[in-house]
């Protein structure tokens, strides 16, 4: 019988990247590396709602904005990059493979980089188009099918694509 795992276990091993078992070992390293960045965030926010309520009495607008991009790069790149390069130093990432499996896991591999670079293009294409559909208010059926459109789409599905072939190609380990 299957151990099913519950949502919780689902959503931090697709956050951080982990294959396979969420052992003991792994759950607490997790745990101290979310902590972390917890404290992170903590001090951050502080900081940067004090500083942009002091400029919110002169330009709220500015500031709104200002915050809300700050808060952004810093989420996105202060602590998504703390988070990657604390989980690939402590090996959460790997995929130890047996050798007699490693050609169907590369095969794998390869299937997830399709799959998640045709799904970053779909969803990049409908979001940019809901965006030029709120800013520019033109026709939905003109900015779908727009062909410059769809190619940047694809493109970026592609680029996509490959990163994640290659993230996910460089995480599997031949094991002995």
């Amino acid at each position: 019988m299957k151990n099913k795992e519950d949502l919780m276990t689902k959503i931090i091993k697709r956050f951080y990247g982990i294959s396979g078992v969420l052992d003991e070992y792994r759950r607490s390293q997790v745990e101290h590396i979310g902590n972390n960045a917890f404290m992170l965030l903590f001090w951050y926010m502080l900081l940067a709602n004090f500083v942009a309520a002091l400029f919110a009495t002169s330009s709220p607008t500015m500031s709104l904005w200002i915050l809300i991009g700050v808060n952004l790069f810093f989420v996105i790149f202060i602590i998504g990059g703390y988070v990657i390069i604390a989980t690939s130093r402590l090996n959460l990432t790997t995929n130890e493979i047996a050798p007699k499996h490693l050609v169907k896991a590369k095969r794998t591999v390869i299937f997830k980089g399709i799959a998640l670079g045709l799904y970053f293009a779909i969803a990049f294409h409908f979001l940019s188009t809901v965006i030029d559909l709120i800013w520019e208010q033109e026709n939905f059926f003109e900015i779908i099918t727009s062909p410059a459109k769809i190619i940047s789409s694809l493109g970026g599905g592609l680029l996509f694509g490959l990163l994640m072939y290659f993230v996910l190609r460089s995480r599997l380990k031949e094991t002995d």
